[in-house]
């Protein structure tokens, strides 16, 4: 009489091959608690580094003028994109892979694509970083970095200087036909030339701070495609 036998699928014999060869080991409780501690641990250090990085480009935005220059039409997106800190903006984008990839252990993504959860991802982190961007800590970051941290602050020196077509200054002239004269925090003076219907949207005054936007000429001379006031100086002028 033939022996009888059990037929095992190909998964199986696989996993009772290796019970065999004593290839699987038990783990303790501790093991499994601590290595979930440290998932979940990853997931929030990542998470505000995140967010840490999100609110400083939205800060080093505001701060240089890139910003508003969208609203300035089709020179103003060009100025934007072409502004824009690709190199960070690319270091974004890596640690939200990162991030995505960590959060498939849990069930509610598990059976998600990763573009799933990249994108949703990406959405809490950006409306995060622009509420972070917006309040005063990065301010205060940018001050004690200036003074106590070296590498740090030259990355907030770097990343909120002004772009060459952006200009910082307060207006101390004004001229004819909508003309008027800045002096930025060098001492230097610059003529803006607004392009045609710019000074109808704003009632500027001898005294505003203003972002220019535009080419500055060797001769001093600001083609203004674009004008922001920003404040006013405390200076009597």
């Amino acid at each position: 009489m033939p022996q009888s036998h059990e037929e095992h699928s190909p998964e199986q014999a696989v996993i009772m091959g290796t019970i065999r060869e004593r290839t699987i080991r038990m783990r303790p409780r501790r093991y499994f608690v601590v290595r979930g501690f440290l998932w979940v641990l990853a997931v929030i250090l990542l998470f505000f580094i995140l967010l840490y990085l999100a609110s400083f480009i939205v800060f080093a935005m505001h701060k240089d003028g890139v910003w508003f220059a969208p609203g300035f039409g089709a020179p103003g997106w060009e100025l934007f994109f072409g502004a824009l800190p690709w190199g960070l903006l690319a270091i974004l984008c890596a640690l939200l892979v990162i991030l995505s990839w960590l959060l498939r252990r849990y069930a509610f993504i598990y059976h998600r694509p990763l573009s799933h959860s990249f994108f949703i991802s990406l959405l809490v982190v950006l409306a995060g970083g622009f509420i972070v961007g917006i309040t005063a800590f990065q301010h205060d970051i940018s001050r004690l970095a200036q003074h106590d941290i070296p590498v740090l602050g030259g990355l907030y020196q770097v990343e909120t200087a002004y772009p060459t077509d952006i200009h910082r200054g307060t207006i101390v002239l004004l001229g004819n036909n909508g003309t008027f004269m800045i002096v930025d925090g060098f001492g230097v003076t610059s003529t803006v030339m607004p392009a045609s219907g710019i000074e109808a949207l704003h009632e500027f005054r001898a005294g505003d701070i203003v972002l220019v936007f535009g080419g500055r000429s060797s001769n001093g001379t600001i083609n203004a495609f674009g004008i922001e006031r920003i404040g006013e100086s405390t200076t009597t002028l």
